[in-house]
């Protein structure tokens, strides 16, 4: 199954412009301030087109981002390097990654830990995860929260945007709810219009795996961690409710 290639891959940055990157970088050093103060190397699974990545270089930290897709990790690469930082970004599958050195910390935001569809694919990454950490080191990801999933289930949604030399992205999303899987296949459409003419056009299915809390911590023990928090996105001192779709975990090698 490829994802982000091609149109949406040109087209994600102007999708999520308003994705809160910034905040959510002040998030993980929050978590990196009370768990692991000493912090500094930081590898990032899924990192897409660099976004928490260019603003945790920005502020100090040595980065290294992995990504399955070609396209992002080509835009990352040109955006970094506009900026003059010094990222390593490695093209590979995140259960699969062998960078050959220890992080202090793992990232993987933006619920990219939900592609990882199967329990043996979850716990591939765990293990993966816990070969690149030094002990104490920590793990950090999001995840939709499967109570909230099933309580409010996904609805077909579109959206549009536009740019300024007058192109038009539109994205319809029709999800697909398989609770006894616990997955949901997200079927996008993006067609891309200029002078009211379809230039292009491309549709990707996106399967994404909704998770428990039970699971989650008998993946993350097994390979070789502690649960130190699971919380609604970006809100450490909250409890979750079935109300928040996005849960946070936070995790230490032991």
């Amino acid at each position: 199954m490829k994802v982000f290639e091609n149109v949406y891959a040109e087209a994600y940055d102007s999708l999520y412009k308003t994705k809160a990157y910034v905040k959510e970088c002040d998030f993980i050093e929050s978590v990196i301030l009370k768990y692991k103060r000493n912090a500094k190397k930081i590898l990032d699974l899924g990192c897409g087109t660099g976004g928490h990545d260019i603003i945790l270089a920005e502020r100090g930290y040595k980065v290294t981002g992995v990504d399955l897709s070609s396209e992002m990790l080509k835009i990352a690469e040109k955006k970094s390097a506009e900026k003059k930082l010094k990222i390593n970004f490695v093209k590979k599958n995140i259960a699969e990654i062998n960078i050959g050195k220890k992080f202090d910390a793992v990232i993987s935001m933006f619920a990219v830990m939900g592609y990882q569809t199967e329990n043996y694919m979850i716990a591939d990454v765990c293990q993966r995860v816990r070969e690149h950490l030094s002990k104490g080191g920590l793990f950090i990801f999001d995840c939709w929260y499967g109570p909230a999933v099933l309580s409010d289930k996904p609805k077909p949604v579109s959206k549009e945007i536009k740019s300024a030399d007058g192109e038009k992205i539109v994205r319809f999303t029709t999800p697909v709810l398989d609770a006894m899987r616990h997955t949901v296949d997200i079927q996008f459409k993006l067609r891309k219009i200029k002078k009211d003419k379809l230039v292009d056009e491309t549709k990707e299915t996106h399967k994404m795996r909704f998770m428990f809390p039970q699971e989650i911590k008998y993946f993350l023990n097994v390979a070789g961690f502690e649960v130190l928090k699971l919380c609604p996105f970006m809100k450490m001192n909250k409890e979750l409710t079935i109300k928040d779709w996005d849960m946070t975990v936070i995790a230490k090698a032991v």
